[in-house]
């Protein structure tokens, strides 16, 4: 019992002195990250490194706290003004680094979405506002200059919260705090094996149980040691950087091998261990005081990067990123030397005011100005009507009425019961298809419903699709089959299922747009079957819209940094989009129905203008908005073949 008393105390916890091996194990958790951010496949589970920086921040920061208030000198003014002090300068200077540099490079919609991650990053609740940021529809998060800020403002939430939580537990439950800090971790752990969403990965609840991790392991190793724990911590720490990859963001498993792994690290470590000696080596020491400049300097970096590089069209080539990667770091420890180190009060408040006032006001800007579209000179005048909100734009919601059945799963524009029904079903694919569809008078005497969802398959056979958390949302059989059978019926049925079905990005020698998901695979192809055959069944007419050729790059960027002129092309050979979408378009084209129409874009966007090259453009006209939706333009191109071939 006495060895359980000592154990848990933490009335004898001292401050710490600064610890080589600790500063060397953050040189690795920012590494890990700025690798993996380059997309250096070594480092496929380098994401890990933001946890390992969860687990030092807990581990120091309830130190600085406990050791306080047992020397009675702890004040929550004292211990906030010192977080302002180390944390906010290098954040600001970073954020002011960023504008011009976003005013220069972004686009009006990526520079609508820069401002407004900007004053959540300020504020320190950029992790929900990106949380809440439609990954699908928006700017690639390889091109997002603050998108790493998700992790900064979780801690900044715990620095904020944890303070207090330890006062009260040391004024009212001292002789318990271990166990109630333990009893928290585990209920975070608890609730993310509870939890599917994909909104765990930026919510702090989730996250904590990696935090309070630190505090546990500062209390226990204050308290007595185990020897050499380290060379068993070292290669569970390693591991998983090397092993798990992006599809393993959300699962528990990979966050407790890393973690544990550092713990022992931390707890059973010596300052003359052969590992102190190694992590004490001085370019991972210089790494390791940097690390947090480094961490907030390598995102912007990337991203700015790729898309002053001809405009996003290419990839970074392994000697550009391992550049860039010396790069970061070189700017990193300027940025420790002269802004962090510093640490001048008056100098600290004037930055902070500064900042926080021109990026309220830049921000004032960009909406006023759409995004600052108003850059752009004439000679672009052609290029600003595909950056609107309308060449995005599908179904207007206000025109869905509730005479027939919901519409947040059914959008009927229009319903008289003795009018023939015109069902449009699918993903984003088909967002501004259906926009332009609707607008013709030879649909004036149908019943018009749409559903649409963005980002995903509509195989009513997938109940447990992993493609996108949101998409049980639009398995309502039950009300599809009612509306299919409710009248003559024709069918236009599509979406993204080469995507679905790889799980990968569509890559091709000009680039690639990082959207990557879980591969629904065969499921995939046998649920789009099964739906097509229940369609048939229930259709009077069935026309499917076979794949919308992918670009792997956006096409209008290079365009307008003016890496090409108006009137020429941007192409790619067939074959890379052939060899993508085969076993989809194999799957589509062995289904033989007299009553199937089969509408190819391909056929439009590759073949019969362009000779065998795919393009997004033809005379400075522009058929794509990103690298794989179409713009009314080439929306319009797919709805003129749709009334060519079938008669309504």
């Amino acid at each position: 019992m006495k060895f359980l008393l000592k154990l848990i105390d933490i009335s004898h916890i001292k401050r710490i002195p600064f610890r080589q091996d600790i500063n060397g194990l953050r040189a690795v958790a920012v590494l890990a990250v700025v690798f993996y951010h380059a997309d250096i496949e070594l480092f496929k589970g380098g994401w890990l490194g933001v946890d390992i920086f969860f687990v030092i921040s807990g581990y120091l920061i309830s130190n600085i706290i406990i050791s306080e208030l047992n020397e009675g000198t702890f004040t929550f003014k004292n211990f906030y003004l010192r977080r302002v002090r180390r944390i906010l300068p290098a954040l600001f200077s970073t954020l002011l680094f960023t504008i011009p540099f976003s005013y220069i490079l972004l686009t009006p919609k990526a520079m609508e979405e820069y401002i407004n991650s900007l004053i959540p990053s300020v504020f320190f609740y950029s992790n929900y506002h990106f949380m809440n940021l439609d990954f699908y529809t928006a700017e690639s998060t390889k091109v997002m200059p603050l998108l790493h800020t998700w992790s900064l403002a979780i801690e900044e939430q715990y620095y904020i919260l944890f303070p207090l939580l330890a006062y009260l537990l040391y004024k009212y439950f001292k002789k318990y705090f271990i166990f109630l800090i333990g009893f928290i971790a585990v209920g975070s752990i608890y609730i993310n094996s509870l939890s599917q969403s994909l909104d765990k990965f930026y919510k702090l609840e989730y996250r904590i149980w990696e935090l309070l991790l630190g505090v546990l392991v500062m209390v226990l190793s204050n308290n007595f040691k185990i020897n050499h724990l380290e060379k068993v911590g070292l290669p569970l720490m390693l591991y998983p950087l090397f092993y798990y990859d992006k599809y393993s963001v959300n699962d528990i498993e990979p966050k407790l091998i890393v973690l544990i792994g550092i713990s022992l690290i931390i707890f059973s470590n010596k300052n003359d261990s052969y590992l102190t000696k190694l992590l004490s080596f001085k370019v991972l020491s210089i790494i390791g005081l940097s690390s947090y400049s480094i961490y907030l300097l390598h995102q912007p970096l990337f991203a700015f990067s790729r898309l002053s590089y001809t405009g996003r069209l290419l990839f970074l080539r392994d000697e550009e990123k391992y550049l860039l990667v010396i790069l970061i770091i070189i700017f990193g420890y300027f940025s420790y030397i002269f802004i962090e180190k510093r640490n001048l009060k008056e100098l600290s408040y004037k930055l902070i005011l500064f900042s926080t006032s021109l990026i309220i006001l830049f921000s004032l800007g960009s909406i006023f100005d759409n995004g600052y579209s108003s850059r752009y000179s004439d000679t672009n005048s052609q290029l600003k009507k595909y950056y609107l909100p309308e060449q995005r734009a599908g179904i207007d919601e206000s025109r869905c009425e509730e005479t027939l059945f919901d519409y947040e799963y059914f959008c009927n524009i229009s319903y008289d019961p003795v009018n023939k029904n015109l069902i449009i079903i699918g993903d984003s694919h088909l967002q501004t298809l259906s926009s332009e569809l609707i607008k013709d008078d030879e649909l004036a005497e149908y019943n018009i419903f749409i559903s649409l969802f963005q980002g995903c398959p509509f195989v009513l056979s997938l109940e447990n699709n992993k493609s996108r958390a949101n998409c049980a949302k639009s398995k309502k059989t039950e009300e599809f089959e009612s509306i299919v059978s409710s009248g003559d019926t024709i069918i236009i049925y599509g979406g993204r299922f080469p995507w679905y079905f790889k799980g990968d990005s569509f890559e091709t020698n000009l680039g690639t747009i990082g959207d990557d998901i879980e591969p629904g695979g065969r499921d995939l192809l046998a649920g789009i079957e099964e739906n097509i055959r229940f369609l048939i069944n229930n259709s009077i007419k069935l026309i499917i819209i076979y794949p919308i050729p992918e670009l792997g790059y956006f096409p209008l960027e290079p365009y307008l940094y003016k890496f090409y002129d108006l009137n020429e092309e941007i192409t790619y050979d067939v074959r890379y989009w052939k060899e993508y979408s085969k076993e989809v378009n194999n799957t589509l084209d062995g289904l033989i129905d007299n009553e199937i129409v089969k509408i190819d874009p391909e056929e439009i966007f590759c073949n019969s203008l362009f000779f065998n090259s795919c393009t997004s453009s033809f005379n400075g006209n522009f058929y794509y908005y990103d690298d794989d939706h179409l713009t009314r333009d080439g929306a319009r191109l797919v709805v003129n073949e749709i009334f060519d071939l079938v008669d309504f």
